[in-house]
Order: structure tokens, then sequence, then C-alpha cells
């Protein structure tokens, strides 16, 4: 309890670690990098829990029967929808 209470009281912890890539997001957000319905701290969360879950793999069966880091790092990306939608084509 007393680890838990200071940590409340210096105000670290497990929600720090989302804050910068939460704030990173939200300026691709605005430049059209990152799509306009993405909520840049759940993604952020979902992000780090992709990468907890890669490395847990990793570390408990060996890297050589997951995909690569890169290639996941990929899909988490690809499967929260970050990337902006392709531009419809101008109409004719």
């Amino acid at each position: 309890m007393r680890f838990r209470q200071a940590v409340r009281d210096t105000g670290l912890g497990p929600w720090t670690e989302a804050a910068p890539l939460a704030a990173y997001l939200a300026a691709e957000q605005r430049i059209g990098r990152v799509r306009a319905d993405a909520d840049p701290e759940a993604s952020a969360r979902l992000l780090i829990a992709g990468c907890f879950h890669r490395a847990y793999v990793e570390m408990f069966v060996g890297e050589d029967t997951c995909p690569s880091r890169e290639a996941s790092a990929r899909e988490v990306v690809r499967e929260l929808r970050l990337e902006p939608a392709p531009a419809a084509p101008a109409a004719v």
C-alpha cells in the first residue's frame, strides 16, 4: 500500500508512459498523418500493450517463433487503423 501511495503522491505510474505517445499521436493527427477519428490516448495505450505482448512472446518462447519486430509493429498500427484513409479519387 505504501508503494501505491508513493506512486500516486509523485504523479508517476503506468499512465505516464502513454502520455508522451498520446501527445505525439495527437500532433500527427492535427497534421493529417493519423486518422481524424482515432483516439490518441486509447491508441497510445493499445500500442504499448502490443509492444508488451510482443516482448512477452519473444522472451517466453523465443524471437524465432513470431513475426519480426517490424512486422509486429506494422500489424498493430494497421489494426488500430491509425493511418489516414486514402483520399477519394477526384470527381471527373
